[in-house]
């Protein structure tokens, strides 16, 4: 395969691996995280004051997939090192502060991290500082403390689990409506039939405190309007519903 040539076919890469890590399916977000977990060189990429991590011998492969870099029997981190320390003119070396972001980063997304790179090597790390971030998390608002690849996950995950729908439809068997559990808004009384069995499904786990195979229960989901699922998500930890309603002033 060919390796990046520019800094835009290294931005593209970027957005693919965010891609897979938070919209992709479960066996491209292991596959994703898998590399994220095990790499020995990262491009360090800054937006604002959040740092994350993309392992080269992903990124630095033009145009690549997961599919591709799965079927590519050549592809070895000297080949996407020399191609990415020339798009940005730098070699990569350790660095403990961002040591520190990556393990941090890894937490963040439910991942252990290994205590060294592959093969036991120290992990080394080009910085690339991005004048703004890409399109898909401009709408996300930074309301986690993990940063805006761990709330588009936590949003992709309520959004798209089974889970969630036996969440609902077990809370409407008990009560034979949504309605939210902090508040009491139901969505069906105030805008009709638009708003029937529309609730918000909040995880009370976050992703950064889950372990590595754990699965969701129904249990851990909490039904929420939208304004009580903002609050949800204003503090770390979380506050369970029942704080949440001794906090809200009635």
């Amino acid at each position: 395969m060919k390796t990046i040539t520019s800094e835009q076919e290294l931005t593209e890469n970027l957005i693919t691996l965010e891609y897979y890590l938070v919209n992709g399916n479960k066996n491209q977000s292991e596959k994703t995280t898998s590399l994220v977990k095990g790499g020995t060189c990262f491009v360090a990429y800054q937006t604002e004051k959040e740092f994350r991590f993309a392992p080269s011998r992903f990124v630095g492969y033009l145009k690549n997939t997961l599919d591709k870099h799965d079927q590519n029997s050549t592809k070895h981190g000297s080949h996407t090192n020399q191609a990415i320390s020339k798009v940005l003119s730098n070699q990569p070396i350790p660095n403990k502060k961002l040591e520190s972001e990556y393990n941090r980063y890894c937490t963040n997304l439910g991942i252990s991290p290994n205590n060294k790179g592959a093969f036991g090597h120290e992990r080394k790390f080009w910085l690339l500082k991005l004048d703004s971030d890409f399109e898909q998390n401009l709408e996300i608002i930074g309301e986690f403390p993990e940063g805006k690849i761990v709330e588009r996950k936590h949003k992709a995950r309520e959004r798209n689990s089974k889970v969630t729908q036996i969440a609902k439809s077990n809370f409407k068997t008990k009560h034979g409506r949504l309605f939210c559990e902090i508040c009491n808004f139901d969505f069906q009384e105030h805008y009709g039939e638009l708003g029937k069995d529309f609730i918000e499904a909040h995880h009370t786990i976050p992703v950064s405190e889950m372990k590595e195979g754990d699965t969701t229960r129904p249990e851990d989901i909490a039904l929420l309007c939208s304004n009580c699922h903002r609050m949800a998500h204003k503090k770390r930890p979380w506050l369970n519903i029942y704080k949440l309603k001794k906090l809200r002033k009635t």
